[in-house]
């Protein structure tokens, strides 16, 4: 049964729950429709009736903190203490709150690269703080770093970046990291780093993790989830990485808003992850969709920004339509039967873009179809 009309629909929510109630193929949504590995199923088969009922350490099962800081150290080359440098979360947004609501105070600014998660400002909003928007540059949604330069003044405590990007799929480089650590230098400024996406990052390119880097690595929170990496949007177990000056402050956060994270569930993910090694193989799986939804549209009027990351992909309709990407994406619902994402939802202005955001973990025929329809605007 459909609750609202379209012409109401004025957020993201709004449209994926549209969107799932008429049947119009939903390009809209936030997290991958691919299934996670039955092996991991399995393992939470296996864990879910002997631990169902215990309780799991306020800071994360152990073994899955231990795991983590192995992963990591694998990947980036250096290992964090399990014992005071990680603590699991219920998702990268608590990670985000805890970490916002730890380490700055009434007063402060933070500065936010925009279009972004809702949930960075919200948190900022709680504790009096002040969200500063630092614009990316379209259609590639790149740091202009000078622009952030000008931004930054006395009362500057926080830089939150994310890459891969939700919801561009754009990613920052070597030499945004760079230029990042130059800005922060000679300053007391924390940098708060979701990398949610890590492990979908296309074209051979590397992801540009804050452990890579020891200048910045001693001033950062990194905060990343199994969701995106797994496919287990529902599963709920985040995580944050940082040196012990910062975590102790986080702990404190993450003891009053949350009692452990369900332990059947840490267990499975523990277990799954001493053994998986493929991290890569998420990447090249989104990639040809990536590649395969680019093609069907390559000789039609709809312009393609190729995606870097995650499994997002945007697409620009300003030479079909002259309205705008809220418009366009009712547009699209009325006459396509196709739901995707205006990108001005993720401005904490409203915003004239011609923007939508696709989401590509869907299976190939259905991305094959949906290309076809916009090919024949």
């Amino acid at each position: 049964m459909i609750t609202q009309s379209i012409e109401t629909l004025n957020s993201p929510k709004a449209i994926i729950d549209y969107a799932k109630e008429s049947g119009v193929i939903n390009l809209a949504g936030n997290h991958s429709a691919q299934h996670c590995d039955p092996n991991l199923e399995k393992l939470l088969q296996k864990n879910i009736l002997p631990f169902a009922n215990l309780s799991s350490h306020k800071f994360g099962l152990h073994e899955l903190r231990e795991a983590i800081a192995n992963k990591t150290a694998r990947l980036y080359d250096h290992k964090y203490n399990p014992n005071t440098d990680v603590s699991v979360t219920a998702g990268v947004r608590q990670s985000v709150f805890a970490t916002i609501l730890a380490l700055v105070k009434e007063g402060d600014e933070v500065l936010i690269f925009e279009p972004s998660h809702k949930s960075y400002e919200a948190a900022i909003n709680i504790i009096g703080a002040r969200a500063v928007f630092v614009t990316l540059k379209a259609p590639e949604y790149n740091v202009n770093w000078e622009d952030v330069q000008k931004l930054i003044t006395a009362n500057t405590k926080m830089i939150i970046i994310n890459s891969p990007h939700f919801p561009t799929g754009s990613t920052l480089s070597e030499l945004d990291m760079i230029r990042l650590q130059k800005i922060i230098n000679g300053t007391n400024i924390v940098i708060l780093s979701d990398e949610s996406f890590e492990h979908i990052v296309f074209d051979n390119e590397m992801h540009q993790s804050i452990a890579l880097y020891p200048k910045l690595r001693e001033r950062s929170v990194i905060v990343s989830s199994f969701n995106e990496s797994l496919n287990i949007p529902n599963w709920h177990i985040g995580y944050c990485l940082s040196v012990p000056k910062f975590m102790e402050k986080i702990r404190k956060v993450i003891d009053i808003v949350g009692e452990g994270i369900n332990l059947p569930y840490q267990k499975a993910v523990a277990e799954y992850i001493k053994e998986f090694k493929d991290y890569n193989g998420m990447s090249s799986v989104y990639q040809k969709k990536r590649d395969l939804f680019v093609k069907v549209l390559e000789d039609s009027k709809v312009k393609v920004i190729p995606s870097r990351g995650t499994y997002f992909q945007l697409i620009s309709l300003e030479d079909v339509y002259d309205e705008n990407d809220v418009e366009l994406g009712l547009k699209l619902m009325k006459e396509k039967d196709i739901a995707a994402m205006p990108i001005s939802f993720y401005y904490h202005q409203k915003s004239k873009r011609k923007h939508l955001r696709i989401n590509l973990s869907l299976p190939d025929d259905v991305l094959i179809e949906v290309a076809t329809r916009l090919s024949n605007l």
